[in-house]
């Protein structure tokens, strides 16, 4: 099953203080490139951009960037259909994030689930979640 990442997961991974939360992360991400069965939907890499620039400097962002897009996920752009399908999706959910419902359209088209412990995408039905 495709695992969709998102960016809780990517920032959580690059954040994390904690060794036992790194390894668990870096597990993750090797099983899914390994598996190639990691996606990694293009808003998202917009989000992890924004979060590190802000954080940490252009020149950090575009590092990690560099690293995750020779990573091995597969990375799936924002199209008409799935712009409609996420558009929909907020329509019926007025709380979530453009950007989550982007990451959930993109799952439910992939049959896939989303790598996040982000409460908010559990009210979006037939949606699947996983975390590390």
């Amino acid at each position: 099953m495709k695992e969709i990442l998102d960016s809780k997961f990517l920032l959580t991974h690059y954040g994390a203080k904690d060794e036992d939360v790194i390894s668990r992360t870096r597990t993750k991400l090797a099983d899914l490139r390994k598996e190639r069965r990691g996606v990694l939907p293009s808003i998202v890499i917009a989000e992890v951009a924004n979060a590190i620039c802000q954080e940490a400097g252009r020149a950090e962002a575009l590092a990690k960037l560099r690293a995750l897009e020779h990573a091995g996920l597969e990375v799936v752009q924002l199209d008409p259909e799935l712009a409609r399908e996420a558009g929909f999706l907020q329509c019926m959910h007025r709380d979530l994030p453009m950007a989550d419902c982007v990451i959930a359209a993109t799952a439910l088209r992939l049959r896939g689930r989303v790598v996040s412990d982000d409460p908010h995408f559990s009210k979006i039905r037939g949606l699947r979640t996983t975390w590390i």
